[in-house]
């Protein structure tokens, strides 16, 4: 039987929940309605692409309904976009707007771009897409471009911190120097023209969620100041940062966009055609640009984001709740006195529970950060589950666990990443509760 607290618990999510979605869609809900149904809607089928922008129907409509012209996208009446593996293309005709090699633009790689600028974008703030063979790609991609004397972060991935080492040695040390991540309260003490803020919210591995519209807002009373930020861990429709203000958006695509485990990839997306232009152009001079295949497998995946990412969310979001109640040491609590602690945007005593509330309008994102109370036993914790996969990575359609010191020792021996798939709550519960009774136990 379920018990009355948790029965409780899971009618509040889910109305909180349906209410979220609600909010979030019903501006692009109304719009679009006006567009499909009002008799004197535009004509063409750009205007309704751009109407429809930031919904779950541009994510299955919109790279069809984007009038490219010139014939740039011949596919365009495939129900299923075809794979295009060419390399080269019949030189076109002069002053047509044909492609000429892959490296530099492709059908498939257009297609895709113009579905995940739909999707990143809204009705009243267009957005271009650029894509990479990987996040990383696209991180040296947005820093090269930028080439900040310093680049202020907090944490985060460690990857990210590896790029701007490579750029320091490129440049001889002049270049992407970090430095702390100031508050938005003390920037215009910390930060001068020509910094890049970096800002990674939610936070690889512990889900802090920073303040991108204060940040946003500070760099534009200092002027001369980019905000960068990388919504890996919280995609559209969870986060759309460039509304927030930032000025770029940075995705590892191999995450929740691609969502299958399965394609590699990286994203930068922004408001500035021209910039979009500047980053491809920088992006063919290094030929860093994505293999087709993987390019159509991102594809196939968008049709899907908004129904993955909002269940990942909201499965997230229970087992956190039921976790932070050990960590509180309920009552009957199966695991009082086993976990030490939790970290997910959604629980009310989160530190950034408010920010995320105002800025994460579609959910609080699939994963969550799990202390155990010894490092045995988080240690031994991935091994003893069966649903969860011992695996780097996230945001795909299985759930994922890592100890995370493993691979990165500035974290703290107890914790846990988890990255929650499409599978019942229920099932992952009872598969957690099993797992950590038993190494606990183990662990003495």
């Amino acid at each position: 039987r379920v018990p009355a607290a948790r029965r409780r618990y899971e009618e509040e999510a889910k109305e909180e929940a349906m209410l979220r979605r609600a909010a979030a869609q019903r501006p692009l809900l109304l719009i679009a309605r006006r567009a499909v149904f009002s008799s004197d809607a535009g004509s063409s089928d750009a205007g309704s692409a751009a109407i429809l922008r930031g919904s779950s129907t541009a994510a299955v409509h919109a790279d069809a309904l984007e009038d490219h012209g010139g014939g740039r996208m011949a596919t365009a009446h495939d129900v299923s976009p075809p794979l295009s593996l060419s390399t080269t293309f019949t030189c076109p005709e002069p002053g047509s707007d044909g492609h000429v090699y892959s490296r530099i633009s492709n059908p498939t790689r257009e297609r895709c771009e113009t579905l995940l600028g739909a999707i990143e974008g809204t009705p009243s703030s267009p957005a271009r897409a650029v894509l990479y063979a990987s996040g990383l790609a696209a991180t040296f991609g947005a820093l090269s471009r930028l080439l900040p004397s310093r680049v202020a972060i907090s944490g985060g991935y460690h990857g990210t911190h590896q790029v701007l080492e490579q750029l320091q040695r490129i440049s001889g040390g002049a270049r992407c120097n970090p430095i702390p991540l100031p508050t938005p309260e003390d920037a215009a003490a910390v930060l001068r023209e020509g910094d890049v803020v970096w800002l990674e919210t939610p936070r690889n591995p512990d889900c802090h969620v920073a303040d991108v519209a204060a940040y946003a807002d500070a760099a534009r009373e200092l002027g001369g100041v980019r905000v960068v930020v990388d919504s890996t861990f919280a995609p559209p429709p969870l986060q759309r940062a460039l509304t927030l203000g930032a000025d770029i958006v940075m995705h590892s695509t191999t995450k929740y966009l691609a969502g299958h485990s399965d394609a590699i990839g990286g994203a930068l997306c922004v408001r500035d055609a021209a910039l979009a232009s500047e980053l491809r152009a920088d992006r063919s001079a290094v030929g860093s640009t994505p293999g087709a295949l993987e390019v159509w497998l991102l594809m196939r995946s968008l049709r899907t984001l908004h129904l993955r990412v909002e269940r990942q969310s909201a499965t997230a979001a229970e087992l956190a709740h039921w976790l932070d109640r050990a960590v509180r040491r309920e009552a009957g609590h199966p695991l009082a006195g086993l976990v030490h602690s939790v970290a997910h945007p959604s629980l009310p005593s989160d530190p950034s529970h408010g920010v995320a509330r105002r800025q994460m309008s579609g959910g609080y994102g699939g994963c969550f950060a799990l202390e155990l109370a010894s490092e045995q036993a988080a240690r031994s914790l991935p091994a003893a589950l069966r649903l969860f996969r011992d695996a780097t990575s996230l945001g795909g359609v299985e759930s994922l666990i890592e100890w995370r010191r493993k691979y990165d020792d500035a974290i703290s021996p107890r914790l846990l990443r988890v990255s929650v798939g499409l599978e019942e709550a229920a099932h992952l519960q009872e598969d957690l509760q099993r797992a950590i009774l038993q190494v606990s136990a183990a662990a003495g």
